[in-house]
């Protein structure tokens, strides 16, 4: 099968395979990522038992699929859930550069998300970098996602679904819910600061970035790392299987709501995508946001990658945090609305027409 995804591309665009690096390049990023995800594990372990989450901020259920079993799926039901009703479903992916973290780094989105939205909240998990390169997690979040779907002991309303994502997580809710099974099926994606461009390695990304002084960015020396855990040597980096602005538009979900950061070196990949599916790619100005049609953008000015999270337990930078994601998560619920209910209304004249 990743054959066959290698060899897909869009129509008139060359495919571009990566280039094997030289071997010291190749060994430092290989040092470098393994050391980043050993201090990474150590510190999240310490983190959990020193403090464990009190049960109002643990899921409701923690399943175990048979199609990925060592993959932990996380649900959250909203606090007014009523026995009997089904509820909208809202897929989520953490990121982590495709190499680190897992679904309880996003317990707190979660629980905040489902309260916020009385949907259901499924916390999905993929196999990582480098042992398991690019494709691994997008067929990993295709499965569980089918297999969430087909659960029937969850109370899902399967006409209304939503798949969403932080960075990593953005990038493989967009290339998921084009494979077989979710194509169609998934509604709308909200993608948060995603990767959606592997054609351009780093250093072209930092050389390209619309802005000039602000923070350091957070990603300017692990993208290497990253870039060589999870594209393979020979791989085409336009299979938009791995490079989600490279797709049909008609194979992506109809809504996409897309949220960049202002000081992030992955900004202009996503800006440049969302306002080339809404037919906006003259638009003078593609800083500023809008909504168009089925298609949203948001910079969130002042913030760099990662802004929606942090590592640590001081109620200063967690007030702060939230003050800066307040607006966002309020615009982004909103939309969510209008998203599933247009969708719905737009698939059932379909139905009488036919």
């Amino acid at each position: 099968m990743s054959e066959a995804l290698n060899c897909l591309e869009p129509d008139g665009t060359p495919p571009l395979p990566k280039i094997r690096l030289s071997f010291p390049h190749r060994l430092n990023c290989f040092i470098r990522l393994w050391i980043f995800k050993i201090l990474v594990a150590v510190a999240v372990a310490v983190d959990r038992l020193l403090h464990p989450p009190p049960p109002p901020l643990r899921p409701t259920l923690i399943k175990h699929y048979p199609c990925r079993p060592v993959l932990q799926t996380r649900v959250f039901f909203p606090p007014n859930y009523k026995p009997g009703e089904v509820l909208p479903l809202y897929l989520n992916i953490h990121g982590g550069g495709f190499a680190v973290c897992d679904p309880q780094h996003d317990d707190a989105f979660c629980i905040m998300w489902a309260k916020r939205t009385g949907m259901l909240i499924v916390s999905l998990d993929y196999r990582k970098a480098p042992l398991h390169p690019y494709p691994a997690a997008v067929y990993d979040i295709a499965a569980l996602a089918n297999a969430v779907l087909a659960d029937s002991s969850l109370p899902i309303d399967n006409s209304k679904v939503v798949i969403g994502g932080f960075s990593a997580g953005g990038n493989l809710a967009l290339c998921a819910s084009q494979l077989p099974g979710l194509k169609g099926k998934i509604k709308a994606a909200l993608t948060f600061y995603p990767i959606v461009d592997w054609s351009h390695p780093p250093n072209e990304k930092l050389a390209m970035r619309p802005y000039k002084g602000g923070p350091k960015d957070s990603l300017e020396f692990s993208s290497y790392w990253f870039d060589w855990g999870y594209v393979a040597p020979g791989q085409n980096r336009r299979d938009p299987f791995l490079s989600p602005c490279y797709a049909k538009k008609e194979d992506l979900p109809p809504w996409i709501y897309v949220i960049g950061a202002q000081w992030d070196m992955l900004r202009l990949e996503s800006q440049e995508m969302i306002h080339e599916l809404a037919g906006l790619k003259g638009k003078e100005d593609h800083e500023q946001d809008f909504e168009s049609g089925t298609y949203k953008w948001t910079l969130a000015r002042g913030c760099s990658h990662g802004f929606t999270h942090h590592f640590g337990h001081k109620a200063e930078k967690r007030a702060k945090r939230e003050q800066k994601c307040e607006p966002i998560y309020d615009e982004a619920h909103k939309w969510l609305k209008i998203a599933l209910t247009e969708q719905d209304s737009i698939e059932k004249s379909k139905q009488l027409t036919a």
